[in-house]
């Protein structure tokens, strides 16, 4: 029976125009009363997500920043942060991506040295809290939990990121984490573990728990979950390790499965 449900955001959960799937008010209602988990799982920044799913804070758990940093119920359940010296190197190795603008994702803000980039990021599709700063080395917050490397075409995702890999130590991972980025983070700390902490807590097994994803930053939670989905736009990685595909994210793929998974337990009693 299952009892979890983790989806990605972008390109799993929101359409490619950035909205929620039609119905998901009442989806959220129907798992409450269920007693189904519902959880977040994203790399975005966690003000953002919490602007987004501002009606559901009660009834949704967010894994936020690729796992270092989760929240339920509005409490930290844990932090997971990046030294000075990590993000310096992290920095530095950009510097060899061509174009790549990097983004300092802190608990409660995230940082560029592009006012115009700020701007944009901080629009109703991502709704980021944003600050302007000219020096990304020399900031004031000790609350660093990773870096994204954003402005990077398609096509050259795999070049950026067989350049920038060797310029990094192994204590700091690199993903694909989107269309055009790259997240730098701890190694160790990601969406996976995120989601096998909050079985724990909520002492739920993978044989009650569906996943869902597309990008390569989803797939350490494929293994956390007998029920994993890659959407049927993601990418092809993340469809050789899920083990069930989902309609596209902007056919309400998520919500179909769920509902389709639902309705097999309820026929098998």
């Amino acid at each position: 029976m299952i009892k979890l449900i983790v989806t990605d955001m972008d390109g799993t959960l929101l359409d490619d125009q950035g909205k929620f799937p039609e119905g998901f008010s009442a989806f959220l209602q129907e798992m409450k009363q269920r007693g189904i988990r519902f959880v977040v799982a994203s790399g975005r920044q966690y003000p953002g997500l919490k602007k987004q799913f501002q009606e559901y804070l009660e009834d949704v758990a967010i894994i936020a920043e690729n796992g270092a940093f989760v929240v339920w119920n509005e409490k930290e359940l844990f932090v997971k942060k990046m030294t000075k010296e990590q993000l310096h190197t992290a920095l530095e190795g950009t510097k060899q991506v061509t174009g790549a603008k990097p983004m300092i994702c802190a608990k409660y803000y995230s940082y560029m040295d592009d006012a115009a980039f700020c701007e944009e990021l901080r629009g109703a599709y991502f709704c980021y809290e944003m600050r302007h700063a000219e020096d990304l080395y020399g900031l004031d917050d000790d609350t660093i939990l990773r870096m994204a490397v954003l402005n990077i075409p398609t096509e050259k995702l795999p070049w950026a990121y067989a350049t920038l890999r060797p310029l990094l130590p192994e204590e700091i991972s690199l993903t694909i984490s989107g269309k055009h980025c790259m997240d730098v983070g701890l190694t160790g700390v990601n969406k996976g573990t995120a989601v096998q902490a909050l079985q724990e807590i909520w002492h739920i097994t993978p044989e009650e728990t569906m996943v869902f994803g597309d990008q390569q930053n989803d797939l350490e939670m494929m293994s956390c979950a007998a029920y994993s989905y890659a959407m049927a736009n993601a990418s092809q990685v993340v469809k050789e390790q899920a083990n069930f595909i989902a309609e596209d994210n902007n056919h309400a793929g998520v919500l179909r499965a769920v509902w389709d998974q639902l309705k097999q337990e309820e026929e098998s009693r």
